[in-house]
């Protein structure tokens, strides 16, 4: 549980699963060296590493709209048809899927029966090694109230002010390298500065955007209708839930999978008779959950180099918690949707933000 508050804090500041997983990794491993190597050891440590670095990342990304690439392209994608979404405005939306972690949590738990497990060496173990850890030094604090100043910024938006997400962020970018604030020279950003995660965002957001509007989308959309339609709004979804997931067996990144599937979703929504702002969220964001195997997730290869879990451990705790993600989806999701104006169900439904 504290695990998945680090990786809820973290979502605040890192804005991709990959990277707050990356973050996560020397902490996670720390904690499950402590364990030994008996069976009951190494049920726990799979527990851990799942959880902690995969689940957690997942489920917390979902919540805050710029702690998960895939969130911007559905936003960039809704602001194209008029509707427009504030940072308060998809956390209020979003902030049920934090649920999810409970059940996974309890599914992980009793799949591998770790609920009378014990870290070795208790809180006193773990409090030795947090007062082990350097001060955080006066830059550190800069950096970290700069991060809530634009924190606030967003949470405030259309409250206080009308500033784009965006524009809070180059706020904050302007400040952090002000002359004077921070000792950072260019060379240090570019040596630590993933180029190619803005590469991929920048293509991912262009993507998108010639597939809606060339006419792609609609026509990849009128050959699944015919697949999907004539079901109740539940049935549909459903079936598109299910076959999204199994499509994404076969592609490792959710950047990717969002970028292809989000306009098609757009599209096919008026065909079927549904709200295509609320079922493309909902498709989206569920099939953020593709835990049937490692390759599907970044962050999933990266816990799994850690050589705690094989391939066929994933997919039995995994088959399931997709499972999970697609009820979930259907009956809390749906509903809370319906009661902030979004029902799925009535595609002429304004748009209430």
């Amino acid at each position: 549980w504290t695990l998945f508050g680090f990786n809820l804090l973290l979502s605040l500041i890192l804005p991709a699963a990959n990277a707050r997983a990356a973050v996560m990794l020397p902490v996670v491993t720390g904690i499950i060296k402590l364990f030994g190597e008996t069976e009951e050891d190494r049920r726990a440590k799979k527990a851990i590493v799942i959880q902690a670095i995969v689940y957690g990342a997942m489920i917390s990304g979902i919540f805050i709209m710029t702690a998960h690439v895939p969130n911007l392209i559905v936003v960039g994608l809704l602001a194209q048809q008029n509707m427009t979404v504030s940072y308060f405005d998809w956390a209020l939306l979003q902030f049920p899927y934090l649920g999810m972690f409970v059940l996974t949590y309890f599914w992980v738990r009793f799949s591998l029966r770790t609920g009378s497990i014990k870290i070795p060496g208790g809180p006193d173990k773990i409090a030795s090694m947090h007062n082990d850890l350097p001060k955080m030094a006066p830059q550190e604090y800069v950096i970290l109230g700069i991060y809530a100043f634009v924190a606030l910024l967003w949470v405030t938006q259309r409250h206080l002010h009308n500033l784009h997400t965006a524009m809070a962020i180059l706020i904050g970018i302007m400040v952090m390298f002000a002359p004077g604030v921070l000792k950072l020279k260019w060379k240090t950003i570019q040596n630590n500065t993933i180029w190619g995660t803005w590469v991929m965002l920048v293509g991912a957001l262009s993507m998108s955007t010639v597939m809606g509007k060339s006419g792609l989308a609609g026509w990849l959309a009128a050959y699944i209708h015919p697949l999907v339609g004539g079901h109740e709004w539940w049935g549909v979804l459903f079936l598109v839930l299910a076959g999204t997931h199994f499509i994404r067996i076969g592609m490792l990144s959710n950047i990717a999978a969002i970028t292809v599937l989000a306009p098609i979703l757009m599209a096919l929504a008026p065909k079927l008779g549904l709200h295509p702002g609320a079922f493309t969220m909902l498709v989206a964001n569920a099939d953020t959950y593709a835990y049937l195997m490692p390759t599907q997730l970044t962050a999933a290869v990266i816990a799994y180099g850690t050589g705690t879990f094989s391939f066929i451990d994933y997919l039995k705790l995994g088959w399931f918690a997709v499972i999970i993600a697609i009820i979930y989806t259907i009956v809390v999701m749906v509903p809370w949707y319906a009661f902030n104006g979004i029902p799925i169900w009535d595609p002429s439904a304004p748009w209430p933000f």
